[in-house]
């Protein structure tokens, strides 16, 4: 027996949670990710497939099928490739059910480079790309022939996906289900809302002005919330201040000290916002009787 064993990877899990809800409170929570939450969002929700892995940068998130993650010529594995970022990770999907519209699973987060080196041994090849035309005409397309199209071409497409050989994808799912569920046995288990607690520290620390005691937020959900009527402070060097609503239309957010925190106590105010967000983007018809509010975490 080999004593001198490799330590497992930190990985963390959040079980059975509202995947919608939380891939669009990571997209504030843990940075300003707010211009990748429409697109990542609804590619979770139209995702014909259970799994779903989004790749966090320093700047920017890429959510796309778990597939896409293996296949060289997708964006989702190029995004996992060139992100270099040392914080950088890996959030992975797993849709159980759904319910109202609303989709409920599992999520693992782990570092980028704990599923970079799954992905380097268990690369797949796609062997074409199944095209359709405005038109309704199809086609198919090898790889060569894809690579090498002008984006004018694609631009012109309704639709098109990458074909992958019956027996391949077969045989990735089954892998990949075993591998998920190897992650999970290897994970700390947290509530989504303190997982999210850790990683908005972290988003907090790197303010200008922090407050470990609040919460931090991107300037566009700042100013929704402003709009909405809900509080919300500017962090200052002398301490957070509490804002006007007046100042989402106003030139403020023009000048110095652009970072912007919520208390604990006003984080219901931030859960309606995310769920009518969410239910906007995924066009879910809200459930006003299911609504659910985060409850604050004593500690911070």
């Amino acid at each position: 027996m080999n004593l001198k064993q490799e330590p497992l990877p930190q990985i963390h899990l959040v079980r059975d949670t509202d995947l919608g809800v939380f891939a669009y409170e990571l997209h504030i929570l843990a940075g300003d990710f707010l211009r990748d939450s429409e697109y990542n969002l609804r590619t979770l929700a139209t995702n014909t497939g259970a799994d779903s892995i989004a790749v966090m940068g320093k700047n920017h998130m890429w959510l796309s099928d778990a597939l896409l993650a293996y296949c060289p010529s997708a964006e989702l594995y190029r995004t996992a490739a060139m992100t270099e970022y040392p914080g950088a990770r890996a959030f992975l999907f797993h849709t159980e059910r759904k319910e109202d519209g609303r989709l409920y699973g599992d999520v693992l987060m782990m570092g980028l480079d704990t599923l970079w080196q799954d992905i380097e041994r268990n690369t797949l090849y796609p062997y074409g790309v199944s095209m359709e035309y405005r038109d309704g005409t199809k086609a198919e397309a090898a790889i060569e022939k894809w690579e090498s199209m002008e984006l004018c071409e694609k631009d012109a497409l309704k639709t098109w996906r990458y074909l992958y050989a019956p027996e391949q994808v077969t045989e990735w799912q089954y892998r990949y289900s075993n591998r998920f569920s190897q992650w999970k046995e290897q994970a700390f288990s947290y509530m989504p809302q303190d997982l999210e607690e850790r990683l908005n520290v972290e988003y907090m620390e790197e303010a200008q002005n922090p407050d470990t005691d609040m919460y931090r937020i991107p300037l566009g959900t700042a100013k929704q919330m402003l709009l909405d009527g809900g509080p919300v402070y500017r962090l200052f060097p002398g301490g957070p201040e509490k804002l006007l609503p007046i100042a989402a239309v106003t030139g403020l957010w023009y000048e110095n000290y652009r970072e912007f925190a919520v208390t604990p106590e006003d984080l219901g105010a931030l859960d309606r916002l995310v769920r009518r967000e969410t239910d906007r983007i995924m066009g879910i018809r809200p459930q006003h009787d299911k609504l659910q509010e985060r409850r604050p975490s004593p500690e911070r």
